[in-house]
């Protein structure tokens, strides 16, 4: 894992990776390998005293856009612009030190997870955080402000054919059902069959319009569910029931990888279906703090 300081400034940073990799003290060929094969994590300080809403979703997905758009504003309006997919997820705020308070979610640092199989993605928003790590997050007229105390390139993670994935913001899925004889949009739940039928044509979907081919072996099939917490999250003006959830899927290494990659389910990029991969012994891989849900 490499951590970058938020002090430094990017050349600076580009000048450490270089030293790194003319070191040989990674294992990785170039800049870019290490660089933008991973995930990152950020950790972050709240300036403010006043608590945050516990619906601060459409604020990071905000911040996480001004921050690409700095670094890359033709990605940034490509994504904008684009009314189908877009392939990056982040998770919620993971809390490392609650502080009691009843008028919202008070912590003086969390973390937060930043997610996609997109290079030049994870490339511009490393670049953009780097620029200016300071930001606020507003909601109610309320404004609480931050700033980026690191970011943490994390490791490839080994994905098999069997998989358990924690999420780290929940998964939002949806159907057409009829209603009072016209058809009207169903937020569902791990507990309704076609929860699982609309994740496996999302992730395939979401697979084929990436990489401009449909995948050869499609399988993904949730073979156990545990843990499940159902919520409600306001997303603009209206309210996503969704879940957090464990589940353990098997299928094709690459499918659960883009899933991993990309996320799970719909609206990834407003922060639903960010996961984690636990291994057998139960044991997180990216962060174990608590999530700010």
């Amino acid at each position: 894992m490499i951590t970058i300081l938020s002090h430094i400034t990017l050349i600076q940073f580009l000048s450490i990776i270089q030293r790194l990799i003319f070191t040989n003290s990674t294992g990785y060929k170039s800049y870019r390998d290490i660089i933008f094969t991973m995930r990152s994590r950020l950790t972050i300080r709240k300036i403010s005293t006043a608590p945050l809403h516990y619906d601060y979703q459409y604020g990071l997905a905000s911040m996480l856009y001004i921050k690409l758009a700095s670094a890359n504003i033709t990605l940034a309006n490509e994504i904008h612009s684009h009314q189908g997919f877009k392939f990056y997820t982040f998770s919620n705020l993971l809390i490392n030190d609650w502080i009691p308070d009843k008028k919202g979610l008070n912590f003086k640092t969390a973390n937060l997870i930043i997610s996609s199989p997109n290079v030049e993605f994870i490339r511009s928003f490393v670049e953009g955080l780097l620029k200016d790590t300071k930001f606020s997050l507003q909601r109610n007229g309320n404004n609480v402000n931050f700033i980026i105390e690191s970011i943490d390139i994390l490791p490839q993670q080994t994905i098999g054919e069997t998989c358990i994935f924690k999420t780290l913001s929940p998964i939002y899925i949806k159907t057409m059902r009829k209603h009072n004889g016209r058809l009207a949009e169903v937020d569902l739940y791990p507990k309704d069959p076609k929860f699982y039928e609309n994740l496996h044509t999302n992730l395939v979907a979401r697979y084929k319009k990436y990489y401009g081919h449909a995948i050869e072996h499609d399988h993904f099939e949730v073979t156990k569910v545990t843990d499940v917490k159902p919520k409600r999250i306001a997303v603009g003006n209206s309210q996503r029931r969704c879940s957090h959830v464990v589940l353990t899927v098997e299928g094709d290494c690459d499918l659960i990888r883009f899933a991993y990659e990309a996320g799970l389910g719909e609206k990834n990029a407003m922060g639903f279906g960010c996961v984690d991969v636990i291994n057998h012994k139960g044991e997180k891989g990216a962060n174990n703090a608590r999530s700010g849900e």
